[in-house]
């Protein structure tokens, strides 16, 4: 490649990421979403304080996304950026990653490192409302937030029709009844500042929304994953989880609603040493299913 073609490229990207850097800040205004304002603030501040604590999270990913070379991959609800660099990294110049969030504020975030490259293109929109072409992406991923899509049925009718023949959904989430559930239900709503009135799937409803987007129920499976965060100390698992969920609720200083929240996590989920640090075990289910070719 020339230098020319090597300058245009760059310059072409300069352009894209500086306009859509300008358009944001008018999103960002108007947003009605829930990660906004602190709560996008203290969710920002978690991921940066604490940026191993979701270590595992890169190897579950890998094992059920696996994305690779040339792959066009849509990220939806993938406003916290944490994958978001490993992902353009794996699927390279020759692929396409599209990155859609509702919440302007968290688009905002993302690295400019990662929005330059000429692989990766940012929308602010939630999955169901997405303008792209059908069949144009080999691999769909959510992580963790599609309980707060509020029209499943719809969102997963649109991932289906972007999907090519033979595609992938790879979708990790809170389910009813589980630990994590519970945690969210009896703590997290009654202390997050934006409250947090979503939507988990059940098993079945989740065989249901694949179904009802086109899925054949052979194409379906319904994973667990062992989602584990890592701490130093019981003080730093209780401080992440108090920024990630924006828990200014509870009362007193702020030294005292952080160790709220540590009794809080302690109600449902488990808590173990390991070695020198503490492991939260955040387990979740994941959903993998396949387009018919």
């Amino acid at each position: 490649m020339s230098s020319e073609n090597t300058s245009e490229e760059h310059g072409s990207s300069q352009r894209r990421a500086e306009s859509a850097a300008a358009s944001r800040t008018e999103w960002v205004a108007r947003s009605p979403y829930e990660f906004a304002g602190l709560r996008a603030q203290l969710f920002r501040e978690a991921l940066a304080e604490y940026p191993n604590a979701r270590r595992d999270d890169y190897y579950l990913m890998r094992k059920y996304l696996d994305p690779q070379p040339g792959d066009r991959v849509l990220g939806f609800g993938e406003g916290s950026g944490y994958f978001c660099g490993t992902i353009a990294k794996a699927v390279g110049p020759t692929g396409r990653y599209l990155i859609t969030d509702p919440s302007p504020e968290l688009v905002c975030s993302l690295p400019e490192s990662v929005e330059r490259l000429p692989q990766v293109q940012v929308t602010i929109s939630p999955v169901e409302q997405l303008d792209i072409d059908a069949e144009s992406f080999d691999k769909a991923w959510a992580c963790g937030a599609f309980h707060h899509c509020p029209n499943q049925t719809e969102a997963f009718k649109r991932v289906y029709q972007v999907l090519r023949p033979g595609g992938r959904l790879v979708l990790f989430d809170v389910f009813q009844g589980t630990p994590l559930a519970r945690h969210f239900d009896d703590c997290v709503a009654r202390y997050c500042v934006t409250g947090h009135e979503v939507k988990f799937m059940s098993e079945e409803f989740a065989r249901a929304l694949c179904f009802l987007a086109g899925f054949p129920d052979a194409n379906v499976e319904i994973v667990d994953v062992p989602h584990r965060l890592c701490f130093a100390t019981e003080w730093d698992m209780g401080k992440f989880v108090y920024k990630m969920h924006a828990m200014t609720l509870f009362p007193g200083t702020l030294e005292e609603r952080i160790q709220a929240t540590v009794n809080g996590v302690k109600r449902h989920l488990t808590v173990e040493r390991d070695g020198d640090g503490y492991v939260l075990h955040f387990d979740q289910k994941g959903i993998i299913a396949r387009k018919p070719q």
